[in-house]
């Protein structure tokens, strides 16, 4: 199955139907729907990923990452692509050391824009960057699925998780990336169908049985709520209302 570029509304793996670019279903919680600059980024139109992975899509709180991107294409652009980079086993198979592409000037970002992915770095020594530039987009309500943005590579997909973090203003409960997966690059996909959306939602499943797993219900809003973020039966927000329990 193909998307067409017409103002026909398709339905896919998400269950529900997808709305024609420029119109928006709106995050739930009032945040800014960032799906149509995510999908700009990731090459691939809003369409399609709402098919294949979800949507809307809005900014984690406390992610970091150089903005929205709307309307830069310097965003699309992830890092320099080397086409033919060797795989760790294919230098293997020719007597070569794993890490001698370095020599050649390719840094790791560099070989995971050319098709390495952290496993094969970390086979062949190397360090996997980009850990801390990874711009991260949550989507679900409550949140139960997030979307990586990495410049020097491929997406990566994750489920959240709630943890009390210490600032300088005290402590707050945020989400953290749990289980991050690499998945397919989806530039330029249009068939929902395909290998590459097959493999990103092939991730997208198995880390929602998880993170649907760790829900549960508000014993006093009756709302679901991560299990984690629960004190007394209660989400937070009902905890400190009702129980004046501030970090529940």
């Amino acid at each position: 199955m193909q998307l067409s570029t017409g103002g026909d509304v398709p339905r896919g793996g998400t269950g529900a139907p997808v709305p024609p670019r420029g119109a928006s279903a709106g995050p739930q919680d009032g945040a800014e729907d960032l799906t149509g600059p995510v999908a700009g980024r990731l090459g691939v139109d809003p369409r399609v990923l709402a098919v294949v992975v979800g949507a809307p899509w809005r900014r984690m709180s406390g992610s970091a990452g150089p903005g929205d991107g709307a309307g830069d294409p310097a965003h699309a652009v992830r890092g320099r692509v080397f086409v033919g980079v060797p795989s760790p086993a294919e230098l293997t198979a020719l007597d070569l050391p794993a890490d001698g592409l370095r020599h050649f000037g390719l840094s790791p970002a560099e070989l995971r824009a050319g098709g390495w992915t952290d496993a094969d770095l970390r086979a062949a020594g190397l360090p996997v960057p980009g850990g801390d530039d990874v711009e991260w987009f949550v989507a679900g309500e409550p949140p139960q699925l997030l979307l990586g943005i990495d410049p020097a590579g491929r997406p990566r997909l994750a489920r959240p998780e709630p943890r009390n973090e210490q600032r300088d203003d005290g402590v707050v409960r945020v989400l953290g990336p749990v289980d991050a997966e690499q998945v397919p690059d989806l530039t330029g996909c249009t068939d929902p169908e395909g290998a590459a959306a097959t493999g990103v939602r092939a991730v997208r499943d198995r880390l929602l049985r998880t993170a649907r797993r760790q829900l549960v219900h508000c014993a006093f809003c009756l709302r679901q709520t991560h299990r984690a973020g629960t004190g007394y039966g209660a989400c937070p927000d009902c905890a400190a209302r009702w129980l004046g329990v501030v970090d529940a």
